[in-house]
């Protein structure tokens, strides 16, 4: 009888572990250079805490990747940390494939990630004040940031590679 009991309550505070509630705690960075995307609006804020309460991570074991855009073709991220409640832009905006004018072709970009992997991978154009690549295959990841507030920033691996 005390093994089931022990069994029990090591069961209920396990679940309690998991379905923990952090609540938001704040953002890196509300905006980026000459870009009117507002990572911290009151409707974005919204979103990290209802994310928070309702989701599971789903992205680098511990973070929940939640797109912020209004406009199905492009993604605007943020890393949610649900250990902390730390909200984590990304400065990129990720549209999909370009043609040789410029024009997007209606061809959306391929974006990859998962709970097992730190990197978010994309394929398509990414759009950044002076800072922009089209056509190619990028990837972001969570990293230690000597100079942020919160020591930590949601950025770009390395240059893009150009795709054909």
């Amino acid at each position: 009888m005390k093994k089931y009991l022990l069994l029990a309550t090591t069961l209920i505070l396990s679940a309690g572990v998991w379905a923990s509630d952090v609540p938001y705690k704040s953002i890196t960075q509300c905006q980026f250079d000459y870009d009117d995307f507002n990572f911290c609006s009151k409707v974005n804020i919204a979103k990290y805490k209802n994310a928070l309460k309702a989701q599971d991570p789903n992205f680098n074991g511990k973070y929940i990747l939640l797109n912020l855009s209004s406009s199905p073709k492009s993604f605007r991220f943020v890393a949610l940390d649900t250990r902390n409640g730390l909200a984590l832009p990304l400065r990129d905006e990720i549209i999909g494939f370009k043609d040789d004018k410029g024009g997007l072709t209606g061809k959306p970009p391929l974006i990859q990630y998962s709970i097992n992997s730190p990197y978010l991978c994309t394929k398509g154009s990414i759009s950044a004040y002076r800072d922009s690549y089209d056509n190619v295959k990028t990837c972001f990841s969570i990293q230690d940031d000597e100079y942020s507030e919160y020591g930590k920033e949601f950025t770009r691996l390395d240059t893009p590679e150009e795709i054909n």
